[in-house]
């Protein structure tokens, strides 16, 4: 099985090819306890939307803190999710693009 680090690598080399989408990859660092692994934007019809994305091997959850800091963001209207594959990740930035056409 992969690891956290390789399926948030693969995610965000995936997410970038998709048209009007930039995401990088969130480093951990002082006060960045619990912020997820994606941070980016999707920009639909010439506006700008937040991304926030948890990515976790399959079977594993979010920490508390982390499904605190994707519940913050999407009260905030950011586009936030948990992912558990690279194709897991597209398909909820592409879905919301497909919505938001």
């Amino acid at each position: 099985m992969a690891s956290e680090a390789t399926l948030n690598k693969n995610a965000v080399a995936a997410l970038n090819k998709l048209p009007g989408v930039f995401v990088k990859k969130r480093w951990g660092g002082p006060g960045q306890k619990g912020q997820v692994d994606i941070t980016g934007i999707v920009v639909v019809r010439g506006f700008g939307v937040r991304i926030e994305l948890e990515g976790k091997l399959p079977g594993e959850t979010p920490t508390k803190i982390q499904r605190h800091w994707l519940d913050k963001w999407w009260q905030y209207g950011a586009l936030t999710g948990v992912y558990h594959s690279v194709d897991q990740a597209v398909a909820i930035v592409q879905d919301y693009i497909n919505q938001h056409k």
